[in-house]
Parts: structure tokens; sequence; C-alpha cells
């Protein structure tokens, strides 16, 4: 079985990526060039901090949040170390142990998103946690996992207040060297308590926005990637810039945007802290829609009926 893209182009083409890839092993023999001392803000994280009765979301860093919804614990993409090759630049300051989830989120299987070493930190193997994931995603993890594989728009109800549903995202897949698009990529949209969370993973911008906008109920929160977006000609039908990255959250209808996916790790061209330069030049003009969060930040998320006030 092997998935395709209809957005766009699914991958870029190998010869650039090939040129990318030499210039960029050239560029590290030299002092760093075109990079800089950013780190991101972060702040410490106990487990106390985590028992709390509200509704909350915190940033673990890249594409892993954690957050309670009714009650209800998901983590998504948890990546707690360093990946292949490239070292973690954000300290992840809290024991694996005290986060206790009952659903784990896979958007797709790039090492900085499905990351084995993490899954079983978690424990979710003894602890039979539920893992929802797209379509053939499953077969990297070892058996005996409670895994549930969702196609586009196919949901998972767990409880009668949380309801999973995977939707498009313009992304691909690859693992090794014959995996290529063998299993599914998505974004998620988290319903409960008549409120809607949506959680890209990674995704470059295309029209499928505009097809889940018409899907869904426009999302109190978005979750979305705004790193990783040099060189453009590689990594444009990948993901998305800090400006893309809004405009797609408009789309969406989103009430508030948090950006995600920068500074964690250096994945690509630009400097570490271009994305969070770029997305605060857009908060400012956005007031308050856009909210930055540090690593180990934990946002309440406040239980009360208001007027809809979206980024559009």
């Amino acid at each position: 079985m092997k998935f395709l893209m209809p957005y766009g182009i699914h991958t870029p083409p190998m010869k650039q990526v090939f040129k990318w890839k030499l210039r960029t092993l050239f560029q590290r023999r030299r002092p760093a060039v075109a990079d800089d001392n950013f780190r991101l803000e972060v702040h410490p994280l106990a487990a106390q901090d985590l028992e709390r009765e509200e509704d909350f979301i915190v940033w673990l860093g890249h594409a892993t949040f954690y957050l309670q919804l009714e009650g209800v614990r998901i983590i998504t993409d948890p990546v707690f170390g360093n990946i292949p090759m490239i070292p973690r630049l954000a300290d992840f300051l809290i024991d694996p142990k005290h986060l206790d989830p009952d659903i784990v989120l896979i958007s797709h299987g790039h090492y900085d998103h499905l990351d084995t070493d993490s899954l079983a930190a978690l424990e979710i193997y003894r602890k039979k946690r539920k893992v929802i994931l797209p379509l053939n995603l499953s077969s990297y993890l070892k058996k005996g996992a409670d895994v549930t594989e969702l196609g586009w728009y196919e949901s998972f109800r767990y409880n009668e207040s949380v309801t999973v549903t995977a939707v498009p995202a313009s992304h691909w897949h690859r693992r090794g060297l014959f995996d290529f698009n063998r299993a599914l990529w998505c974004s998620f949209v988290l319903e409960y308590n008549g409120k809607t969370i949506f959680f890209a993973g990674d995704t470059a911008f295309d029209r499928h926005f505009d097809e889940i906008a018409q899907k869904i109920a426009p999302p109190d929160i978005a979750l979305m990637p705004i790193g990783a977006y040099k060189p453009t000609e590689v990594m444009r039908q990948n993901h998305l810039n800090p400006k893309e990255a809004v405009e797609a959250a408009k789309i969406l209808g989103a009430k508030t945007m948090i950006p995600c996916h920068y500074g964690t790790f250096k994945l690509s061209d630009e400097p570490v802290g271009e994305p969070h330069a770029w997305i605060s030049r857009l908060a400012e003009e956005e007031s308050r829609k856009i909210r930055i969060l540090g690593v180990g930040e934990i946002l309440p998320l406040v239980r009360q009926e208001t007027d809809r006030k979206d980024m559009t």
C-alpha cells in the first residue's frame, strides 16, 4: 500500500535535496553560518504543576503539547530528547513518568514526531494508553499497543466528552529507504465540551485548509508549526513559515493561534531565532490572537462561553 498526496507536490525533487545537503555539510565545516544564539524561554515544570482541575495546555517543545480537556490527558507527537543526528536545543525539564496521558496522538512518521524511545518512556504498552495515529503508522510500534488508526475525516470517540478526528495535511511519510509514503500523515481536531482544538502536526500551505474549514467548527485554538521553511525551494512543499501559519489559522477561523515546531531542533537553514522573531512581529499586528508560549509554560483553558472574535 502506498498513499498519494492530493495537494501540491508531496516531496521536493531529490536533486534539490541532495544539493541542499551538500551545501549544508560544507557550511558546517566553517564557522557558524546564518545562525544565532537564540534559545527558547524554558519554564521549570514539576509534576505538581500538572495536578490541576481546570483544563490547560502546555508546550513541551517542537510539536509536543500536553493538554487536559474535560479531565482527559492528551499528548501530541511526544519527543523528549535528541533525534537522529540532531541535538535538542531546548531542555526537557520534566520526567516523562510524570506525564501520564490517556491519549497519545502521532501525526506522522518522521523522527521528530514519532520517537519510539519517548513512547517507551510514557509506558504506553504496560499502561495500555490509547494511541491514535494515521493509517499504517502503527507498524512502527511494538506489538501490544492499544492503537486506533484513522484515515482523513475519520473520528474516534474516547468518551462522552472528547472526540479525535484526523484531517488532511500536505506532507509525506518516510522513516527508512524503502517505506516512502507507506503510512499516512494527518492533522488532528480535538472536540470537547463544545470547543475545538486543531493540531496541525506538519503541513505545507495548500487548499486543504479551505476544505477542512468547510467540514469542522472553527477552532478555539490552532496549534500551528512555524519552523523549518528554508531553503524555500525544498521546504515549501512540507512546512509552513510564520506568515503562512497565521494565514492558515485565519482560513480555519481560529480564535487563537499557538505557534510550535521551532527553536527545539535546527532542522533547516533559517537561523534558530528567526521564526520566533517573525511570529512575534505578527503577534503585535494580530494583538491577542497569537499566543506565544515558552517551553513548559502552562496556559489555563477557561471554561466559559464568550463571543467569538476570531483571527478573521
